[in-house]
């Protein structure tokens, strides 16, 4: 017959394996080369150009998906899912400095009288090499024809799989009209 010392021995090992798993890293940290590079190498005139006369897909963050027109002058378009107005904003590069003092082009974003899915009124900035990786898809031009206008042709009822399936939307409705 086992004896109580073995029980709990046998006991303590089962119970150790019902243990939740940690989410903390066991590892040490991964570099990051081509984030950490984007990050150092951005300039105000490259963060200007890509984002200057560009569409984008957004789909990170709190809110709803969002595809952008960014003009060469400033101006930018937010069609977000589940909306039809198209908001429109300002965008900017600048430099600022980063907790260690070193230089820091990030982009800005701000809609005023706007604070819907994660559109404010104030400026928002993120990191300019960060906020390139991040974005899903880029393409140059305007050819969702988002540019000036205050109403999509339609809304967005889920987060579309790239730009192509929007285009392709919007130009079998310029054609039907």
């Amino acid at each position: 017959m086992p004896s109580l010392r073995a029980f709990l021995v046998i006991l303590l090992a089962a119970l150790a394996g019902c243990a939740a798993p940690s989410d903390a890293p066991t590892t040490p940290a991964v570099a990051m080369p081509a984030l950490d590079h984007a990050i150092a190498s951005s300039t105000p005139g490259a963060a200007e150009r890509a984002m200057s006369h560009k569409t984008w897909l957004w789909t990170r963050g709190g809110g709803p998906a969002q595809i952008h027109y960014s003009t060469a002058d400033g101006r930018d378009f937010a069609w977000l899912v589940g909306q039809r107005r198209i908001f429109q904003g300002e965008w900017k590069a600048e430099t600022t400095t980063d907790a260690g003092g070193q230089p820091l082009i990030q982009v800005c974003l701000r809609y005023p009288g706007v604070n819907v899915g994660g559109l404010s009124g104030t400026w928002t900035c993120r990191p300019a090499g960060t906020f390139f990786l991040e974005m899903q898809q880029r393409e140059g031009g305007d050819p969702l024809r988002i540019s000036g206008r205050t109403q999509a042709l339609f809304v967005l009822t889920q987060t579309p799989a790239n730009l192509a399936e929007v285009e392709a939307r919007v130009a079998a409705i310029q054609g039907l009209r």
